[in-house]
């Protein structure tokens, strides 16, 4: 059992939600088949306490997509409509490129990606480019301009994944990127079948040791997985 997280980072300017966890739309998107075989490999319980317009204070001013994924996506399409949605130019792409079969095993049924691209989503990259000050992942996008949230490439699981740091806050958003600390910790990958069903394993594996890495180099930053436990915390 693992959370599938969503993250609200409110600054004086704005309030973004990072992913959007699970949400109705899933459920809906694996009702028939052979969508439905989604639901039977990943069996998702969702009480409706933690359904997303429950636990959000507020709504935000932005969603910032780490990757497609349903565990990050699917709770979107609980929001009003009209709320700026972004992500990275390659994922966005792809969603558009996928068949039915494919968004399938692309983790996205095809209901979920129609209501996505509905929402006319936009690219992270038209965003200004800025350094992180992270020597293993130089380079980002700042999401507001002010240099608080900066959008970072982690590639490897799914297509095009990023991250979202947030220097003053000392914490690096990483999606799936780890599953965990706990697995950073350890220096424990996922079994390689998985890496290879859900992604680019060798991406993985690269993206994954670099994240160790500043993790040893920087124990003051908290690494916050998307289905840590303790991130949920």
């Amino acid at each position: 059992t693992f959370p599938a997280l969503a993250t609200l980072v409110e600054t004086e300017s704005a309030c973004v939600l990072v992913d959007t966890g699970y949400g109705p739309a899933f459920f809906a998107a694996t009702r028939g088949f052979p969508a439905r075989l989604y639901r039977w490999l990943t069996p998702v319980r969702l009480p409706a306490q933690e359904q997303l317009l429950r636990r959000l204070p507020r709504l935000p001013d932005l969603v910032f997509l780490t990757h497609m994924h349903a565990d990050h996506s699917a709770g979107l399409i609980d929001l009003p409509a009209g709320i700026p949605v972004t992500a990275s130019a390659v994922a966005i792409a792809e969603l558009r490129a996928l068949g039915d079969l494919a968004s399938i095993r692309a983790a996205c049924p095809p209901l979920l990606r129609d209501a996505i691209l509905a929402r006319d989503p936009q690219t992270v990259e038209a965003c200004v480019a800025v350094p992180t000050g992270l020597p293993e992942f130089p380079q980002g996008h700042d999401l507001l301009g002010d240099g608080r949230l900066i959008a970072v490439p982690l590639p490897g699981h799914g297509t095009g994944q990023m991250g979202l740091w947030l220097p003053e806050a000392v914490r690096f958003l990483v999606a799936d990127a780890a599953y965990g600390r706990a697995q950073l910790r350890a220096n424990r990958l996922p079994p390689g079948s998985v890496l290879a069903r859900l992604g680019d394993a060798p991406a993985y594996r690269r993206t994954f040791a670099r994240l160790r890495a500043l993790m040893l180099r920087r124990p003051d930053i908290t690494i916050a997985p998307s289905h840590c436990p303790e991130t949920a915390r």
